[in-house]
């Protein structure tokens, strides 16, 4: 039997897992991540803590977890379940633990726990505490319960951490779990990260996929009216209409594929952020892909007003890369240009290679950037420019695409003097030199 850890994360049924935290802040996270998945599994939890540490658990579990579910959660103040007689005495505090799993097991009730280890000093607490430890890991595994034991980092030796890591199956920090290699019994090995950050991942991907979702329905239902009308334009201009009419028509079939563009932007983006297989590279011809990129962000420009100017010096070079990405990169850096680009001003795409390596520039006179704008630039979310549309999302993705390409990007821009952004690319035989 599995076990989910946090919705994605599974390990097997009776996983011993050894906790040393640093930020009291990521463990509260942590336990609230924990206890939360645990009652969605559809178990009970035993959380063993003080208990003003358990009512900032309590805190963070409100609005998360329905209020009926949080009945199911246990609740053992630690100095009275370690420290029964006033000391650890190891046998005490595996009775302790036994009292506390049977209830449950006897009657088939699947349990977690979340135990914060507490202590006073004593001649043989590091004793005491293995010996409890190597007993607790027998137990678990015999009684199949997923439990958690937690040290505070700055209470323990790492001679005593790593005497720990034997009775441990797993290793878990604040940000980070990982499989104990000191384990007596290890059969895998992986790294994960920590509950609460694993439950962060998780609610990101799961937006991005109803966003992505979202976006696949409202494009079917906006491309169907577009090509109506982009049909019934095609079919008036071959009317005899003056020349302003023929104007309005054109621009009508310009916006149109404006629209249409812009929807399959979004659903590229949004596939790349959710779908890892649009991440693996093969040989691309570039020159094709830059005519095609070219030819859509000419008409976005047209319709501002803005005169878009290419060279494509390129003949039949590749780069090991894929085409999704390798559009997203220029239609990114063409778009913020013309976005942010007065009307009558040029925007310029400059492509050629030179010592196997692709040279894309991208130039306008628009807005620019100041130092601190620079700065935020790459970051997820972060907009220069709230008055602008979109999500900020953009150039975060050209750097982590021109960063799997192994290129670079570099920024030139001050503000009210334009932006130029240059993005180098190994060509094939570059790229193929580097894996070598």
């Amino acid at each position: 039997m599995r076990v989910a850890l946090t919705d994605q994360i599974d390990i097997s049924n009776g996983a011993h897992i050894l906790y040393v935290y640093n930020s009291l802040e990521d463990y509260i996270d942590n336990a609230a991540a924990f206890i939360a998945t645990g009652l969605e599994q559809g178990q009970h939890v035993a959380v063993i803590d003080s208990l003003d540490q358990y009512r900032l658990i309590q805190a963070k579990l409100q609005g998360v977890v329905k209020e009926e579910l949080l009945q199911r959660i246990h609740f053992k103040e630690q100095v009275e379940f370690y420290l029964q007689y006033g000391a650890v005495h190891a046998h005490a505090v595996i009775r302790n633990m036994e009292e506390l799993l049977h209830p449950y097991l006897s009657n088939d009730i699947s349990l977690r726990t979340w135990g914060r280890v507490f202590w006073k000093s004593q001649e043989d607490i590091y004793e005491q505490i293995i010996s409890y430890e190597q007993h607790c890991d027998s137990a678990i595994n015999d009684f199949g319960v997923l439990g958690v034991c937690i040290y505070d980092g700055k209470a323990i030796s790492a001679s005593i951490q790593n005497e720990l890591l034997k009775s441990h199956e797993y290793f878990m920090t604040d940000t980070e779990l990982v499989r104990s290699s000191l384990y007596g019994k290890p059969d895998r090995t992986g790294i994960f990260p920590s509950f609460s950050v694993h439950k962060e991942m998780q609610s990101e991907v799961d937006l991005y996929k109803q966003k992505l979702d979202f976006v696949h329905v409202v494009s079917h239902e906006v491309r169907n009216p577009l090509t109506v009308i982009k049909a019934y334009a095609t079919m008036l201009l071959g009317d005899n209409l003056d020349g302003r009419s023929i104007e309005k028509l054109i621009a009508i079939k310009d916006y149109v594929d404006v629209i249409d563009n812009e929807i399959t932007h979004i659903i590229n983006t949004e596939q790349m952020l959710t779908t890892e297989s649009l991440w693996s590279k093969a040989e691309l011809v570039i020159s094709p892909i830059l005519d095609e990129v070219v030819s859509i962000m000419a008409t976005k420009a047209r319709t501002q007003n803005i005169d878009l100017q290419s060279s494509i010096a390129l003949s039949d070079e590749r780069l090991i890369g894929n085409a999704i990405g390798l559009k997203l990169i220029v239609s990114n850096l063409l778009g913020n240009a013309i976005k942010y680009s007065e009307e009558d001003h040029i925007v310029r795409l400059d492509a050629y290679s030179s010592n196997d390596v692709l040279t894309l520039v991208i130039t306008d006179k628009g807005i620019g950037m100041s130092c601190d704008q620079v700065q935020k630039l790459f970051r997820k979310y972060e907009k220069i420019n709230m008055e602008k549309s979109g999500q900020g999302i953009g150039l975060f993705m050209v750097k982590n695409i021109v960063d799997h390409f192994a290129g670079e990007i570099q920024i030139e821009t001050a503000l009210n003097k334009g932006t130029t952004v240059t993005v180098k690319l190994p060509l094939k035989c570059a790229a193929a030199g580097k894996h070598v």
